[in-house]
């Protein structure tokens, strides 16, 4: 009972683990570039600016590169993604037009504010919003790679 006690705690305590590293590295603004924090703060900015709610959230940041691979196995992230070079931010984007709807209206406000007013020809921007389930439909990735680079699925 001792031993199948101690095993139990060092899972636990692995997955807490796991999970206090996911919520400061891959969610926090720590590391990330700072032309790519300039963004998200910009970004925050305009839509109040617009009389938008700033109703998002970070879902990802900094990513190790194993992590980066599970994902591009699993699912479908790119294996030179702009998040093992810090340059990215993925946001969930939920009510910002106060329609009372999470939907590609809200990310399409998103959209075109990162893509014409922020980030312009400086970085990528990208939307999931014909996939299914709700964390792709309403997820928007930006980064400041330093180039344009778009995609508005």
């Amino acid at each position: 009972m001792k031993k199948l006690r101690r095993i139990l705690f060092t899972i636990l305590g692995s997955i807490s683990l796991l999970g206090i590293i996911y919520f400061i590295y891959m969610q926090g603004l720590f590391g990330v570039h700072p032309t790519t924090i300039k963004y998200y703060v910009s970004l925050k900015k305009e839509l109040i600016a617009k009389d938008y709610e700033p109703n998002y959230f970070i879902l990802s940041t900094n990513r190790p590169k194993w992590f980066n691979n599970l994902l591009v196995q699993f699912g479908g992230a790119a294996s030179k993604s702009q998040h093992i070079q810090y340059t990215a931010i993925d946001i969930i984007v939920l009510d910002v037009n106060n329609d009372g709807k999470k939907d590609a209206k809200d990310i399409d406000i998103v959209y075109k504010i990162l893509d014409r007013k922020i980030i312009g020809r400086k970085g990528g921007v990208g939307t999931y919003k014909n996939e299914s389930g709700f964390f792709n439909r309403q997820m928007i990735h930006f980064d400041s790679r330093g180039h344009k680079a778009r995609w508005h699925r």
